[in-house]
């Protein structure tokens, strides 16, 4: 999530089919452990996430993290000024599993635009590649504030969560020191460590990146679902409904369908964080 106080900007689906200048990505054991730890990972239950000398295993979201330079600068590439943005659904399928070591380049473009008539999202497709071919692919979906009313398409609806209850319930802690851990792996906007960088923009108090809370469900779905090995993680998405506060507890409820896919929503009490989430677990 970004924001930043300013007027709307004009925006036309003539933005489509723009590609942001591509980047690359290398990472080690070292980052893929802080990575888990900062979306909650914690030994001994989950020690081959976090040590080098039984893995470390890696979360699939970790891609993500090769993949945000396609959010944070998105901004720069389609020009919007200083118009607010925020972070809104993201989603991720991978190939193959990411490895403790690697590299990636990584090409972005924009895919689609959508018109809520009060504000304007917009969907950047992308694709991480290797030697070896590719290695995932990722769409995210920004809402620039107040930048509708341009003509555009709605948006697809979101997908309602199922009305029975739910196959599997994981409760987590979002410990206080969280965001400050998981803004090493790069995201360093100041919403998540700055209280008053928070109240300036109307928030209570600094809160969870919406990534990191997707890794949280990540980890609630392998560890349910997926025998708690991230390989069976092949796909994964949702949108970002609510930030989630530090220092309190995460439950992500998930309904199984018989064939590998499963949805999912990821709750701090009784609010929704993440919504309309949907997975696909190998073998599960």
């Amino acid at each position: 999530m970004e924001g930043r106080m300013a007027g709307p900007v004009a925006l036309s689906d003539a933005l489509v089919g723009t590609r942001l200048p591509a980047t690359s990505h290398r990472w080690t054991p070292t980052d893929v452990i802080l990575y888990a730890l900062g979306v909650g990972a914690r030994p001994p239950a989950e020690r081959h996430l976090v040590d080098e000398h039984v893995g470390p295993a890696v979360l699939p979201t970790y891609a993500l993290i090769a993949n945000w330079w396609a959010v944070k600068d998105l901004r720069a590439a389609l020009d919007l000024g200083a118009v607010p943005i925020v972070h809104s659904a993201q989603s991720l399928h991978l190939e193959r599993p990411i490895s403790a070591s690697g590299d990636v380049n990584v090409a972005a473009e924009v895919t689609a635009l959508w018109d809520t008539t009060k504000h304007a999202v917009i969907e950047v497709t992308s694709t991480g590649a290797d030697a070896d071919g590719t290695v995932f692919r990722a769409i995210s979906q920004t809402m620039a504030l107040g930048a509708g009313g341009f003509g555009g398409p709605r948006p697809p609806a979101a997908e309602p969560a199922p009305q029975t209850a739910p196959d599997g319930v994981y409760t987590d802690e979002v410990r206080p020191e969280q965001a400050a851990i998981y803004r090493l792996s790069g995201d360093r906007n100041p919403l998540h460590i700055d209280p008053e960088a928070a109240r300036r923009y109307g928030f209570d108090d600094v809160f969870l990146h919406g990534l990191c809370t997707l890794g949280f469900a990540a980890r609630a779905l392998i560890n349910v679902v997926g025998n708690n090995d991230p390989a069976t993680l092949t796909s994964i998405g949702c949108r970002f409904a609510k930030p989630v506060g530090l220092g309190s507890e995460l439950r992500t409820e998930i309904w199984r369908d018989g064939s590998g896919r499963v949805r999912f929503q990821t709750l701090q009490g009784d609010v929704v964080a993440l919504s309309s989430g949907t997975a696909s677990l190998a073998g599960c």
